[in-house]
């Protein structure tokens, strides 16, 4: 199994010179399998860079699947963007595992960031054969083997952590996570020694105490998910807008002083488990 990070940041994209090294793009990770099969984590702006890499080595995936950890702006908003959306030979599925919502369909919010009013490309004409899945399961094992295992956690609007496992290879991604007074024990479960742990780390501990209910953790509340679960390595994702390279490289050095496999997720960086 490899990861690759296309986008880090966390809320909007930045571009300033002082953010240049950890990158500026927002939710996206890239899952490639033993089998040669992907499956593309959240939707930010990090995708457009993905689908253009994607269309230039002729990946052959005849059903792109991307599975978001919910619906809000900065994890969708690169979508329109994604270049093999526009193929028509090509085919995606866009999901939420263990949404299971039964008010507004996940087919209807990605189309209404495309109305003419935002973009000038309806959903329904961009070229791809487009499917939405969102079916009410937290368990989901793919005939390749590979398995996916969904555990809500708190988030305005909700959202969702994924643990993704293949042969002894495992992964887990949570993003957009708030544990409140105590460090949520679903999260600690799901993670359970895992090989890699990508964790919301948006907040310093100052921060979080004047942003409670916004949604996110601290660096130091994904250091103690990661002790308590007894992960191998910890990646540190989502990073706050206004955390400028410098900042965050002192955020890495704090969190290695808890835990010592934490690392800053960057904007290209990839991993092998």
């Amino acid at each position: 199994m490899r990861v690759t990070f296309y986008g880090t940041r966390g809320s909007v994209p930045v571009s300033e010179s002082g953010y240049l090294e950890v990158g500026g793009n927002t939710a996206c990770v890239l899952v490639t399998f033993d089998t040669g099969r992907i499956l593309i984590l959240d939707a930010g702006t990090g995708i457009r860079r993905l689908g253009n890499d994607l269309a230039e080595t002729a990946s052959g995936q005849d059903n792109i699947c991307i599975l978001l950890s919910h619906t809000h702006w900065d994890h969708i908003h690169g979508f329109p963007f994604f270049q093999p959306a526009y193929d028509p030979d090509q085919r995606l599925t866009i999901c939420i595992c263990g949404r299971g919502r039964n008010t507004v369909t996940l087919e209807t919010i990605m189309g209404v960031q495309m109305e003419s009013d935002f973009y000038p490309v309806p959903l329904d004409q961009l070229g791809a054969e487009i499917s939405f899945w969102e079916p009410d399961i937290t368990h989901y094992t793919a005939k390749s083997g590979v398995r996916i295992i969904a555990s809500p956690h708190n988030h305005p609007g909700g959202a969702f952590s994924y643990r993704i496992e293949e042969k002894d290879k495992t992964l887990v991604y949570c993003t957009d996570a708030e544990h409140g007074e105590r460090i949520d024990p679903r999260l600690v479960a799901l993670s359970s020694r895992v090989d890699l742990l990508i964790h919301d780390a948006q907040f310093t501990p100052k921060e979080l105490k004047q942003r409670k209910g916004w949604g996110h953790s601290s660096w130091e509340e994904a250091a103690k998910v990661a002790q308590q679960a007894q992960v191998k390595r910890l990646a540190l994702f989502h990073h706050d807008p206004e955390h400028e390279d410098s900042l965050l490289h002192q955020i890495e050095r704090e969190a290695q002083d808890r835990f010592a496999g934490a690392f800053l997720a960057k904007d290209g960086m990839e991993v092998r488990l």
